[in-house]
């Protein structure tokens, strides 16, 4: 699995089918993805999922607002359902 931040313009090309995971930022301009697809133009890249989670809790007010992130087990058991996208 890759993790990437990607724009909502390269998230719309992407392949749904091969996304296993995707969080809007708060503003709905960026999604945090979990994919089995290389994206070359995404704005971030992560190793690893806990690098993916760590810059979330780094980063908590773009994504969640609160103080804290999106933990490694959320990316890991949470589906991207595309019926729910808007």
């Amino acid at each position: 699995m890759k993790y990437y931040i990607v724009t909502k313009q390269v998230f719309d090309t992407l392949n749904k089918n091969n996304i296993s995971f995707m969080k809007k930022n708060i503003n709905k301009s960026l999604r945090l993805i979990a994919t089995t697809d290389t994206v070359n133009d995404a704005t971030v890249s992560f190793d690893t999922i806990s690098t993916c989670s760590t810059y979330t809790f780094t980063n908590h007010t773009d994504w969640v607002g609160d103080g804290s992130g999106v933990e490694a087990w959320e990316i890991e058991q949470n589906f991207y359902i595309s019926e729910l996208d808007d």
